[in-house]
C-alpha cells in the first residue's frame, strides 16, 4: 500500500512541475477573465463582500462585461485562501487551477484502480490525464472552464464505491459532488442533473430499484442546491442570464396566448424544421472530429489550444476508440458503459447553448473519460495474443510523451506571441511600465485611455494591488481620445494609449504630448505607448527603457 502512494506521489510531484514552471508568464499575460475573477477574490479574502459590495454572494455579477454577465461562483472562493495567504501576482491567481488539474489527476488514479483492478493501468491513467495538452492548457488559466471535472470525477468514483459496498451513504457523497459542481461552470447546470439521471439508471441497472436508493440519491443532488434561495433577493439574476444565452429565443410565433391549435402546430413543424435544430446535431458531430481531438484541438480560440496539438495526445486516434469498443464488449461491466456516456455526453450542453463548434473550453469532462478509455484500448492491445497488436501498444504509448514534448515546445516557444492578442496583449508591461515612470518621478495624474481598449480600469487596479500602490487611483483618470481636450492636460503627467489610437498624434506632432516608450510584444508591433505632458522637469521619465 505506502508503495503504491508512492508511486502516484510521484506522479504528482512530476505533475506539479509541468504545471508550475513559469505559470505567471505562460500564458503570456492575463486574460480579463482572470483578472475580473482575481479581482472579486482579492476583494472576498480582504473584505468579505466582492467588488460590487455583495457580501458573500453565490454569483458574481460582472458588469465590465455587461450587465447581465453572472458567473458560477466556485472557482473565485476557491482563489480566495491562496490571495489570502500568497502576494497577489500572476502565479498565485493561476495557482488555484493547478491544484484543480492536481485532484483531477489524483481522482482518475482511484477511478481506474477500481476500473481496471491493477495499479499498472490506474498510474497510466494517472499520467496520461498529466499528458493530454487540454488539460494542462485549462490546468494553468484562472478560469472556470475546468472545475466541474474534479465534482464529475468524485461522483464517479463515489458511484463505483457504492456499488461495490452497497452503502447508501456512499451513493449520496456521490450525487452530493454533483450538487455541489452545480455551482463550479454554466454547463454544470445542465451536465450535473444528466449526470444525475445516469446515476438512477446505473443503481436500476444493478438490481437496485428501492424507493430508498432514489431517494438517497435525489437529497445528495439537492440538498447543496438549497443555496439558490439566494434568487429570490436577486430577481434579475435569472431573467439576465437567461438573456445572456438568448434562453427562450426560439420559441414559435404561434405560441401567443389564444393562437388556434392549428397555427400552434403548423409552428411547431417549422421549429422542428428549423436550421438551428439541425445545426445543433451538427454541432455535436463537430465535437468528435478526429482532427479536432487529436491533431488542432479547435481553432476558436487560441485561449484554449495552441492549434498545433489535438484535445488529446495523436497516439490516442488509435487507443480512444480502441477503447470504447473494448468497454463496451465487457458483459455486464456497467461502469465500463457509464465511461462511454461520459464520453458520448460530454459536448451535449455546449451544443444546445452556444454554437460554438470546436470549443474544448466547454466540454472538459470529455478529458477524464477519454483518458479512460485510451487505458482500456491499450490494456485491449496488451492483452492479444498476437505481438503486433502489444508491440503497438508499446510504441502508442511511447509516443505519448514525445508527443507531450513536441507540445510543450510549442507552448513555450511559438504559441507566446500568438496568443497575445487574445490574451489582451502586454498590458502588464503597460501597468508596470507606468508605475515605474510614476516612481522614479511622481507625476501629476495619470491618464488610462479606454478607446478601443476594453478592461483596463481592472487590469490597472489588478497591478495597484499586487505592486501596492493603490493610492494612484486617485490621480487616474480614463479618458476616450476622441475628442479630448489635451490642453487640460498638465505638463508631467502620463498618458497610456492603445497602438490603433491615433487621435492624439497631432498633440504628439505639435510636441504638446511626447512619445515616453513604447511596450513591446515578442513578435509583434509594440500593443501600447505611454507618453507625457510636455513641461516636465528634467530627469523626468525620458530615461526609462522601453518595456
Amino acid at each position: 500500500m505506502t508503495k503504491r502512494y508512492v508511486r502516484l506521489a510521484l506522479v504528482l510531484a512530476g505533475a506539479i512541475v509541468l504545471y508550475t514552471v513559469d505559470l505567471g508568464r505562460a500564458p503570456i499575460y492575463l486574460h480579463e477573465a482572470e483578472v475580473l475573477f482575481a479581482l472579486h477574490a482579492q476583494s472576498i479574502a480582504t473584505t468579505l463582500h466582492d467588488t460590487n459590495g455583495r457580501l458573500l454572494p453565490l454569483y458574481f455579477q460582472m458588469p465590465q462585461i455587461g450587465a447581465n454577465v453572472w458567473f458560477h461562483p466556485m472557482i473565485v472562493y476557491a482563489m480566495v485562501p491562496f490571495l489570502a495567504v500568497l502576494p497577489l501576482s500572476e502565479f498565485a491567481i493561476r495557482l488555484p487551477s493547478v491544484f484543480v488539474g492536481l485532484v483531477d489527476i489524483t481522482l482518475v488514479y482511484f477511478i481506474a484502480a477500481r476500473l481496471f483492478r491493477s495499479e499498472r493501468w490506474a498510474l497510466l491513467a494517472a499520467a496520461l490525464l498529466v499528458l493530454t495538452p487540454s488539460h494542462f492548457i485549462h490546468s494553468r488559466v484562472a478560469m472556470d472552464y475546468l472545475y466541474p471535472v474534479p465534482f464529475v470525477l468524485g461522483w464517479l468514483l463515489g458511484l463505483q464505491l457504492f456499488l461495490a459496498r452497497r452503502d447508501r451513504r456512499l451513493l449520496f457523497v456521490a450525487t452530493s459532488c454533483l450538487g455541489v459542481g452545480f455551482y463550479s461552470y454554466i454547463a454544470s447546470v445542465g451536465m450535473m442533473p444528466l449526470y444525475l439521471l445516469m446515476t438512477f439508471a446505473v443503481v436500476w441497472l444493478e438490481g437496485d430499484t428501492s424507493f430508498r436508493s432514489s431517494a438517497v440519491a435525489i437529497a445528495g443532488f439537492t440538498w447543496p442546491l438549497v443555496l439558490l434561495i439566494w434568487i429570490v433577493f436577486h430577481p434579475a439574476f435569472v431573467a439576465q442570464t437567461a438573456a445572456r444565452y438568448q434562453v427562450g429565443q426560439s420559441a414559435p410565433p404561434g405560441h401567443a396566448a389564444g393562437a388556434p391549435l392549428s397555427v400552434v402546430l403548423e409552428d411547431l413543424r417549422n421549429v422542428a424544421r428549423f436550421s438551428p435544430v439541425t445545426g445543433r446535431i451538427s454541432l455535436y458531430w463537430y465535437f468528435f472530429d478526429p482532427s479536432y481531438l487529436f491533431v488542432t484541438g479547435g481553432y476558436a480560440n487560441a485561449v484554449n489550444s495552441v492549434r498545433h496539438v489535438g484535445v488529446f495526445p495523436a497516439p490516442f486516434a488509435v487507443l480512444l476508440p480502441v477503447g470504447l469498443v473494448a468497454l463496451l464488449a465487457v458483459p455486464g461491466a456497467i461502469v465500463d458503459r457509464l465511461v462511454v456516456a461520459g464520453f458520448a455526453t460530454a459536448p451535449l450542453v455546449a451544443c444546445l447553448v452556444v454554437p460554438e463548434p470546436y470549443a474544448i473550453d466547454r466540454e472538459l469532462a470529455l478529458l477524464p473519460f477519454g483518458v479512460l478509455a485510451a487505458v482500456a484500448g491499450a490494456r485491449f492491445l496488451q492483452g492479444t495474443r498476437r505481438r503486433v497488436w502489444r508491440a503497438a501498444a508499446v510504441v502508442l504509448l511511447a509516443a505519448v510523451p514525445a508527443h507531450f514534448a513536441f507540445f510543450l515546445y510549442d507552448y513555450y516557444r511559438d504559441y507566446p506571441p500568438h496568443a497575445a492578442f487574445w490574451f489582451n496583449w502586454n498590458r502588464r508591461g503597460a501597468m508596470e511600465t507606468l508605475l515605474a515612470l510614476d516612481d522614479r518621478q511622481r507625476a501629476p495624474a495619470i491618464y488610462i485611455s479606454t478607446h478601443h481598449v476594453t478592461y483596463i480600469d481592472a487590469y490597472w487596479r489588478l497591478y495597484l494591488i499586487k505592486h501596492k500602490r493603490e493610492e494612484l487611483l486617485r490621480r487616474t483618470i480614463y479618458f476616450d481620445s476622441d475628442g479630448f481636450d489635451v490642453s487640460a492636460v498638465p505638463p508631467g503627467a502620463l498618458l497610456l494609449t492603445g497602438i490603433d489610437d491615433t487621435s492624439l498624434n497631432p498633440a504628439i506632432e505639435t510636441g504638446r504630448l511626447r512619445r515616453v516608450t513604447a511596450i513591446a510584444e515578442p513578435g509583434n508591433p509594440p500593443s501600447f505607448f505611454i507618453l507625457e505632458a510636455a513641461g516636465a522637469r528634467a530627469g523626468s521619465a525620458a530615461s526609462v527603457p522601453a518595456s
